[in-house]
């Protein structure tokens, strides 16, 4: 058995693909590592009896891994994690709420134009405020605005459908609030964007602008925190994330409870039966109430940190809890390679930063 690892970033370190490298050392089970660049990589995937790939989300890894994936998986039949059914919509927010909808699953009413005056005429007569603005592609709150009236509505729409936004830039005010008004934080995502501007690094150079459509959200009021629900195979994992200080957003609050027994199930569920449907090998849904108090996702990721993911346990899919200590690329490698013996060290840790903050367990 031999496992083909490609890195995440170009010839920078992959400290969450090295999890997976180090169970597969601690199991006996040989990998190679891999470089779509070498001029050897295709002989190689045909020595491969596995692929992992665990792109992120820059407009480089788009273009990169949605051109090779699917030549693997469905070309040279070797199996691959992500596969495509759990990566083809990945960072992407239209086609998640498109496909969730057309499946009967209970998505954030949504809104997605894609030209300009069908959109202003919908501003103008029909749309109800506040909206909740996103860019179809993003993280940690990124490019997430409440949009308040049909002025700043307009405001938007016209940016979208003339310069268009790039996906990692925001105001100074709104970085500050993304990082919880931390000054540290804020002046370090500052100094390292002029960093990476100045010796223009190879992924700088790959964010595209977004433009020519229009997404907006229902914003449904009296959420304080959403649900963070993942689901690898056979098991789930749930933890609350809690608003960031005066604002809507969750996501990169860093302020969690990892308690399971506050966990809505009925979140668990939903996401097991999405998952299961759509036949994902693992994901990660984020969870809110609409105004009547019902289940509703606001969006979904197969690409997301190995902590507080599985770190104290799971529900398997009778929802009965297992107490212990997992890593998502633990779970992961069991079902990619059909070896439910695997064994985690204690000595494997997961490489998020976040495993050093303070939860309420």
């Amino acid at each position: 058995m031999l496992v083909g690892i490609h890195n995440t970033w170009p010839h920078a370190p992959d400290y969450i693909s090295d999890v997976y490298r180090e169970i597969l050392k601690a199991n006996s089970i040989d990998y190679i590592d891999l470089d779509s660049n070498h001029p050897d990589f295709w002989k190689q995937i045909e020595n491969i009896d596995f692929f992992i790939y665990r792109w992120a989300h820059t407009d480089y890894h788009h273009q990169h891994a949605e051109t090779i994936i699917p030549v693997i998986e469905n070309f040279y039949r070797k199996p691959c994690f992500p596969n495509w059914p759990t990566c083809w919509h990945y960072d992407d927010k239209i086609k998640q709420s498109l496909m969730l909808t057309s499946m009967g699953f209970p998505a954030c009413r949504h809104y997605v134009f894609w030209g300009e005056e069908p959109a202003f005429d919908w501003i103008e007569n029909t749309a109800s405020f506040p909206l909740v603005f996103k860019l179809k592609t993003g993280s940690g709150s990124l490019q997430v605005k409440l949009i308040k009236d049909k002025t700043e509505a307009t405001r938007f729409l016209r940016r979208m459908f003339s310069k268009g936004i790039i996906t990692t830039s925001q105001g100074i005010l709104n970085t500050y609030r993304t990082f919880n008004y931390d000054n540290y934080k804020t002046l370090k995502f500052f100094a390292k964007t002029q960093l990476l501007n100045r010796f223009s690094m190879p992924l700088t150079k790959s964010w595209i602008k977004q433009k020519n459509y229009f997404y907006v959200q229902k914003y449904y009021k009296g959420n304080e925190y959403d649900t963070r629900v993942q689901i690898t195979g056979a098991r789930g994992f749930a933890f609350v994330r809690y608003n960031r200080p005066n604002d809507f957003r969750a996501s990169g609050s860093n302020n969690w409870s990892l308690d399971h027994v506050k966990i809505d199930m009925e979140f668990v569920k939903i996401a097991f039966e999405v998952s299961k449907s759509f036949g994902f090998q693992s994901m990660a849904y984020d969870f809110i109430y609409d105004e009547n108090r019902k289940p509703v996702i606001v969006e979904i990721s197969y690409c997301f940190g190995d902590y507080p993911e599985f770190s104290n346990g799971y529900w398997d899919e009778s929802l009965n809890w297992h107490d212990g200590r997992f890593l998502p690329q633990y779970f992961e490698l069991i079902d990619l390679l059909g070896k439910n013996d695997l064994i985690l060290p204690d000595w494997v840790k997961p490489s998020s930063s976040y495993k050093n903050v303070a939860a309420d367990k």
